[in-house]
């Protein structure tokens, strides 16, 4: 099975990594309560983690920090999904009695943004802050409103999903393992519940908007919202904690697969490189574990490095964009990632090896990667 292919527009990058996150293949949970579920910590007095148990369990969904000051709660990066939402407004409630007073959104993508409104209901007066060029997108034609919902696709998708449990053999003539097989037990069973929540997203514009810092007090404690070059988008956002010196970097780190599409290698690896100079004690991803040393961190901006090498060559010398797939050679970097395991394997080409080589082609032949024109591609 793969996605499908006009799921890999610009345009459509929102349900990729959100809606049609269904398409993509993961590792079974040890089953957690339902598919939006969230583990929380305390990493640091007043502020609170949640992250997926499994981050590539779909639909993929984003990790969110929250802060506690004496006058309100400041949250980065809120809900992707209504119930996500939902499930954060009375997970503060469990903690606090203050208010949500700001909303961070970390960049466009639609599992970071698509849930703000339900938090809007329990706290309209609360501040929506983004990046000015993630507020650009987010009201750009692109992803001004959320597609409908396709239930012949949802219905085709569910047949192949069930031809393959009974086969054995997916789409592309592959066999299904025993972690795919408990996936797709799973993803039936959470098939229609996943696809009501799709449907419930809305999109929320920002009301603030920053270009490189700003900082916010909630009152005994503050927090710095940082961005510094395009990485995994032009306006990538990240939340930098001082005193507990907690990053939370949205996408720009994500693991255990980076996500590639539409994005800047070169200058993302930069950006990496300059996030080690935080010396942070907790570096909380996008999705995915949070770390407590930088060492993925070097390995993401290793990979940047060298696809930007790579592809630069390659399409300098004239060659096409499959061609220049062809022609690039993974075997210093993938296995660093997918530490052999197939079903990882699997998601570093869908997630990251197409999309990143596609990303750099159209930067080296002189293409925009997000344009705010209707929509691209």
């Amino acid at each position: 099975m793969s996605i499908p292919s006009d799921a890999m527009r610009i345009g459509r990058l929102p349900r990729l990594l959100a809606a049609a996150a269904v398409a993509l293949f993961a590792t079974p949970v040890a089953h957690a309560a339902d598919a939006f579920d969230m583990e929380w910590r305390e990493l640091a007095r007043d502020v609170w983690i949640g992250v997926r148990p499994v981050s590539y369990r779909s639909p993929v969904m984003t990790n969110t920090t929250v802060v506690i000051g004496e006058q309100g709660v400041f949250v980065f990066d809120a809900a992707g999904f209504a119930l996500q939402g939902e499930r954060l407004v009375s997970k503060v409630a469990e903690l606090t009695d203050k208010p949500i007073t700001h909303i961070a959104i970390s960049h466009w993508h639609g599992d970071h943004s698509m849930g703000v409104s339900r938090v809007l209901e329990s706290f309209p007066a609360a501040e929506v802050i983004s990046h000015e060029f993630t507020a650009r997108y987010i009201a750009s034609p692109n992803m001004d409103s959320v597609p409908p919902r396709d239930t012949k696709a949802e219905n085709e998708y569910r047949a192949r999903v069930e031809k393959a449990l009974a086969t054995g053999v997916r789409s592309d003539g592959t066999p299904v393992t025993p972690t795919m097989r408990a996936f797709y037990a799973d993803l039936l069973a959470d098939f229609d519940f996943v696809n009501e929540e799709v449907a419930r997203r809305q999109v929320t514009r920002p009301t603030r908007t920053m270009t490189d810092r700003l900082v916010i007090d909630l009152g005994g404690r503050s927090v710095e919202l940082r961005h510094i070059a395009p990485g995994n988008t032009k306006g990538d956002m990240f939340l930098w904690l001082p005193e507990e010196r907690i990053l939370a970097t949205g996408d720009i780190v994500v693991r255990p697969t980076p996500y590639g599409f539409f994005s800047y290698p070169r200058s993302w690896a930069a950006v990496l490189r300059e996030l080690k100079a935080f010396d942070a004690r907790y570096i909380v991803p996008g999705h995915g574990e949070v770390m407590t040393d930088t060492a993925y961190v070097d390995l993401l901006a290793e990979t940047m490095d060298f696809v930007a090498d790579q592809v630069e060559e390659q399409a300098k010398s004239g060659k096409s964009l499959d061609e220049t797939r062809a022609a690039v050679d993974w075997s210093p970097v993938e296995e660093r990632f997918t530490g052999g395991d197939s079903m990882l394997a699997l998601l570093f080409n869908i997630w990251f090896k197409t999309p990143i080589v596609e990303a750099q082609y159209n930067l080296s032949t002189g293409k925009d990667n997000e344009s705010l024109e209707a929509p691209a591609r």
